[in-house]
């Protein structure tokens, strides 16, 4: 019995451990009061579970105000994690399930230089489309719903570096390829938090986008639907819901928070 106690004492006292770190969450820092009142537990035993952590570098104490913050080993341990993820492979499941929910074809790319580079690509079982509409693994971000995205949420200069780099040629008459139009397109994807581009890279075909951010608040990458565009005008809500609560879930495994200022909620 005395084993069975002490075993229940060990579990409690990491689960403890583990609370105080996690209402780092909610907080920058904590005074040894504000953090035993947050938690519910006493400030003797509290204060020994501390200890335990700053000799771990889990935590440390300002010294001059004596308040409690994360340490080092947190920033070790999140780091080492971001290390072990691979976007594509978190993203793949959520992808899968997008594509099964709507019946349509999804792409998942990023942004490199000046090419939108395809990590992804999932078509339904039944989708009619199948792979007719070939995007390749690397297209011009002014021409597809997924670039726009992504340019939409990087920074401006780097979109200035894009537009003065890029001859805007038109795909399809819907392709935009006035800079001026473009900018305000973009920042009309950052307002409303995602884009439903109208055949502007293959006649007949319609795609919606919405981004995907990393743990720093900066995008990670972008999703799409695409389909024929009677489908995509029909269903519009409907696969506009499924793909931003499929790009909600990415967001979270990359450990985006939606707290972080300068971004658009639109999870």
């Amino acid at each position: 019995m005395a084993a069975k106690n002490s075993t229940q004492s060990s579990y409690g006292n990491v689960a403890h451990a583990l609370d105080i770190l996690l209402a780092f969450k909610h907080k920058g820092e904590f005074s040894l009061l504000e953090l035993s009142e947050f938690l519910g537990i006493s400030k003797s035993y509290l204060l020994k579970l501390l200890d335990g952590l700053k000799e771990k570098r889990f935590i440390t104490q300002h010294a001059e105000t004596g308040n409690y913050q994360l340490g080092l080993s947190c920033l070790e341990l999140g780091n080492a994690f971001e290390q072990q993820l691979d976007i594509r492979k978190v993203a793949h499941p959520s992808l899968v399930e997008l594509s099964k929910l709507t019946n349509e074809l999804v792409h998942f790319g990023v942004l490199d230089g000046n090419v939108v580079v395809l990590l992804d690509r999932v078509v339904a079982n039944d989708s009619i489309l199948r792979l007719q509409f070939h995007l390749s693994l690397t297209s011009p971000p002014y021409s597809t719903a997924l670039g726009k995205v992504l340019l939409a949420f990087t920074n401006e200069a780097k979109v200035e570096q894009y537009l003065a780099t890029t001859t805007l040629e038109p795909y399809t008459s819907h392709t935009t390829v006035d800079p001026d139009i473009f900018r305000l397109e973009l920042a009309q994807i950052r307002n409303k938090g995602y884009y439903l581009s109208y055949e502007t890279f293959e006649s007949g075909i319609s795609c919606i986008s919405a981004p995907v951010f990393g743990k720093n608040g900066a995008i990670a990458a972008a999703i799409s639907i695409c389909a024929p565009t009677i489908r995509v005008v029909s269903k519009e809500q409907e696969l506009l819901k499924y793909l931003l609560a499929a790009t909600a879930e990415v967001s979270e495994k990359l450990g985006y928070d939606r707290q972080w200022k300068g971004q658009k909620a639109i999870h």
